[in-house]
């Protein structure tokens, strides 16, 4: 079963924010119809769990629309991560010299800047950090790619340090901003610029005309940013979000005077994520070294008293319930799988995540499977496709809850097969849905990838252990 765990993993989609509903309480059902627990008619019990606690490799692609993850992030309980990002700004279009009519009309460079749009932060927005762009080197395999690139892929080789901004504060990454933009004042916000060098401006703009011909000529000789956290910032407490494909607000701005009918005339030219080019990438790495979570994936095979969930790239809690597959027939009101939030790990700073998701491992079949007859699926809720309020994963009150009733009347009723369960928050995930087939279904899950990350009671823990509260009567 390890061997599948560790071999499946989910992909890339795009995402909307995740809101929170109704908490699944253990005393109610569809709106108060579960009876009082009396011990005449109705009872409740629990079902011990055994929790393990293991890596979740990875297989996602970050696509071009998604909020690509910068920075370094550096967590005492969990370990550091860090984000990189690769892109390819095109003139809008090719064919034609964009900088005027011809090289011979340019009078001068007045400013190079490259900006990138905002969207969020994840950890301490106290964090101070600093901004290294790079060229990607020719030698590098990066390109237009349909599917995204990797999150795991190793890092693309850089050439020239083009420039940086050092001591960029986080708290001012959604400031609003003032500038002028050729003839115009622009007022703007949630846009960090960062002024390159006017010597590599100068040395795209005297690129030969043949070059702006097409995007393969432009690619073999400028092949894209790198866009690398600097190792030395001074505060490195979180990450930040930047959507790439923005062309409003991520744009290499040419500031360039040229002349036009005989006259001098100041103008811009903007290079951008063209529509439907593809050369992006968000390249992600989580080390845990020297810390609980490292201690706990050495020995995570054991049943574990605390359970650490990390977001993609992150790890996962395998559940097993020994009683549950030979527990007698009994009408069930409610199954409830709780798992207790664990204070202490500086939750405040580092929040969980929007969501947890369960799934069950089909071991037989090596595939992952949605929980048989609890998880529902729902073809017009794209792109979470099931709702979270009423099966559970959302965090209300320290406790997540995962609504198992008609999992667990399956198994005591008809016999049903009893599976391991997978407890994690993935940014997308493609479990078999087989309630309506056996293909996977792509389920997006978060909307920021690598953001979350929470500490839980397992089922060895002294006072606050993950259970199966059951209230049932005898038949």
């Amino acid at each position: 079963m390890k061997k599948l765990l560790l071999s499946l993993s989910s992909v890339i989609a795009l995402v909307l924010l995740i809101e929170s509903c109704t908490k699944i309480r253990t005393t109610e059902l569809g709106g108060g119809l579960i009876p009082a627990v009396d011990n005449v008619t109705v009872f409740d019990t629990t079902l011990e769990v055994i929790t393990s606690v293991y890596g979740l490799p990875d297989s996602t692609r970050q696509t071009r629309d998604a909020d690509h993850l910068f920075g370094i992030l550096e967590d005492p309980f969990f370990g550091t991560t860090t984000g990189e990002m690769y892109v390819q700004l095109h003139p809008n279009l090719f064919g034609t010299y964009p900088f005027g009519s011809s090289r011979d009309s340019l009078i001068g460079l007045d400013s190079v800047v490259l900006s990138l749009r905002y969207k969020s932060i994840y950890g301490d927005t106290n964090s101070v950090q600093g901004f290294k762009i790079y060229e990607i080197d020719q030698s590098a395999p990066f390109r237009d790619s349909s599917t995204g690139y990797l999150i795991s892929h190793p890092s693309f080789a850089v050439s020239n340090l083009i420039g940086e901004k050092s001591n960029v504060s986080y708290l001012t990454l959604n400031d609003s901003l003032q500038y002028i933009r050729a003839k115009d004042t622009v007022k703007t916000a949630n846009e960090l610029r960062i002024v390159l060098p006017n010597e590599f401006g100068m040395r795209l703009m005297n690129f030969d005309t043949t070059i702006y011909k097409t995007d393969s000529a432009f690619n073999t000789n400028f092949k894209g940013l790198a866009i690398l956290p600097d190792d030395a910032s001074a505060l490195k407490k979180a990450i930040a979000y930047f959507n790439l494909a923005d062309q409003a607000g991520t744009r290499l701005s040419f500031h360039y005077r040229t002349t036009r009918n005989g006259k001098p005339d100041t103008t811009v030219t903007d290079f951008v994520l063209r529509t439907n080019y593809r050369a992006t990438a968000n390249i992600v790495r989580k080390d845990p070294s020297g810390t609980p979570f490292e201690n706990q994936l050495a020995n995570g095979g054991e049943n574990q008293s605390e359970v650490f969930i990390q977001s993609t790239p992150g790890s996962y809690s395998l559940i097993k319930i020994p009683g549950l597959q030979e527990l007698n027939n009994r009408l069930l009101y409610k199954a409830v799988l709780i798992a207790e939030q664990l204070e202490g790990y500086d939750d405040a700073m580092f929040p969980t995540p929007g969501l947890l998701f369960l799934d069950a491992v089909d071991s037989a079949n090596s595939r992952f499977i949605t929980v048989p007859n609890s998880w529902v699926f729902l073809q017009n809720n794209s792109p979470l496709f099931y709702d979270p309020g009423t099966f559970g994963g959302f965090l209300n009150n320290k406790r997540f809850e995962f609504d198992l009733t008609s999992y667990v009347q399956g198994i005591v009723t008809r016999k049903e097969k009893s599976f391991a369960l997978r407890l994690y928050a993935p940014f997308t995930t493609r479990p078999v849905v087989t309630s309506i087939g056996t293909n996977q279904i792509p389920l997006t899950i978060s909307n920021r990838l690598g953001s979350g990350r929470t500490v839980i009671g397992g089922g060895a823990h002294p006072t606050q252990k993950m259970r199966l509260y059951l209230v049932y009567s005898r038949l």
